[in-house]
């Protein structure tokens, strides 16, 4: 922070805000992420849901809503995240990957929306009339799953790396806050004003809020600018060379690859949850789309309470020593899911907690990455912890499934409970190991020799 001409100066790498600066850059990222997170919401709550209406097996589920995606993670992610960091162009590094896909993935979710009438549609046209296109009309919501998957990850890859490039150090605990309840209000309306019409109005729900987003991200890659950027280190050519000097970066360090361990683990941990909650709630409970609908509503207004206090904890107290707090508390709540949800009421008691548990550990998470990763190759790190996340999602989602197909919904808090714990333990190895690279005043990433 810097004084010049009487006005306070915030400056982020080469960019420089005043505080009306600083406010529209947060105006406009916060937009862009609340309609993100309202588009995120809708393929894996409603989707599930679609493929049960053709009697899908929750196994099929979880290889189509978890394993693919991760499988196409594991690809792209890497290779995205690691030419973002490179990429220098008029436009910064991370802007020409945010702008020019969301039309795609916004094309591909309304095809999936409309994935029953067009099913049936080519089922007849092929085969006549009197079938059953339900087998059909599956690998159909497969191929747009996978489309619409394969484009979103290019934003999923690069959006969050953008923070480190443009927001200044010094809020980047509070904006996070922000971020996230700007993300939890997305998944709230979505929830409230959206869900209690998911079987009635799925198609039109897809399309308009395909829509909302690729016109609310347009603009706001188109208001958001990035700074100068050093150039690129030189990498040795040739492809076995580059992949050789990735992996060396990424994983010849223990700190870092425990860490990527860890917080993968924290990933596996929800994947039952968010697959198969919304058919728990309908189909063990008896609750209505409503009732769900009001159920995370009432958990995001929890989020957005606690999210702007939680990011001045996480700037006072370190976001790792936050998260592995978060992590604790996740293992103590499962317990009463299993054991005592059996309808509205305790499944909305329990959507309360998990939805305090889950503000105190995601408003952690970004904010940790940021200070633990080295700054200059802060997406080739994200993108080696999403490649170690991805190959552990990959057998998770069908092993979810089948978990699921075998013991019933309501094991889905086992399977967070059981999960959890390994990401604790290795998180907490991580924080004694980050006490003796400094701490909090002194830690510097371990970077190979």
């Amino acid at each position: 922070m810097k004084e010049e001409g009487g006005e306070v100066l915030y400056r982020c790498g080469t960019l420089t805000y005043t505080r009306l600066g600083l406010l529209n850059l947060f105006i406009w990222l916060l937009w862009g992420d609340f309609c993100f997170s309202m588009m995120e919401t809708v393929s894996p709550s409603l989707t599930p849901l679609l493929l049960k209406m053709h009697n899908a097996s929750n196994l099929t589920i979880g290889i189509l809503m978890g394993s693919i995606p991760a499988l196409l993670n594991f690809i792209i992610n890497p290779i995205v995240s690691t030419r973002s960091d490179r990429t220098r162009s008029r436009w910064g590094r991370r802007i020409p990957y945010l702008l020019f896909t969301p039309p795609f993935t916004a094309l591909f979710l309304i095809l999936l929306g409309w994935s029953d009438q067009i099913g049936a549609f080519f089922y007849n046209l092929l085969w006549g009339d009197g079938g059953s296109p339900a087998t059909f009309t599956i690998c159909l919501i497969a191929f747009f799953v996978i489309c619409y998957q394969g484009f979103d990850l290019f934003v999923g890859s690069v959006f969050y790396y953008i923070f480190a490039d443009v927001v200044p150090q010094q809020f980047i605990g509070r904006f996070m806050s922000l971020f996230r309840i700007a993300g939890t209000l997305g998944g709230m309306c979505f929830n409230l004003l959206v869900m209690p019409y998911a079987k009635t109005h799925m198609s039109v729900i897809f399309t308009v809020v395909a829509l909302i987003y690729v016109l609310s991200f347009t603009g706001m890659c188109l208001n958001v600018k990035e700074g100068e950027y050093p150039p690129p280190p030189p990498v040795k050519p040739g492809l076995k060379a580059m992949v050789a000097g990735y992996f060396r970066d990424c994983f010849s360090v223990p700190f870092f690859s425990i860490l990527f361990v860890g917080l993968a683990f924290n990933y596996v941990s929800t994947v039952c949850r968010n697959m198969f909650n919304l058919l728990f709630a309908l189909n063990d409970l008896g609750l209505t789309t409503a009732q769900f609908g009001r159920v995370g509503a009432v958990g995001g207004i929890v989020g957005v309470a606690l999210y702007l206090p939680m990011g001045y904890l996480v700037d006072r107290f370190h976001p790792l020593r936050i998260y592995l707090a978060g992590a604790l508390l996740v293992i103590f709540v499962n317990p009463f899911g299993f054991f005592f949800v059996h309808g509205y009421g305790t499944f909305m008691a329990m959507g309360i907690l998990l939805a305090v548990v889950y503000t105190v550990q995601n408003s952690s998470l970004l904010p940790l990455c940021v200070k633990l990763y080295p700054k200059e190759q802060f997406g080739q790190f994200c993108s080696a912890a999403a490649m170690v996340k991805a190959l552990l999602l990959v057998a998770a989602n069908a092993a979810g499934g089948w978990f699921i197909d075998l013991f019933g919904y309501r094991w889905l808090y086992v399977w967070d409970f059981l999960f959890t714990i390994p990401c604790f333990v290795l998180l907490l190895w991580i924080y004694f190991r980050w006490k003796k690279l400094g701490g909090d005043e002194g830690y510097q990433p371990p970077l190979r020799p």
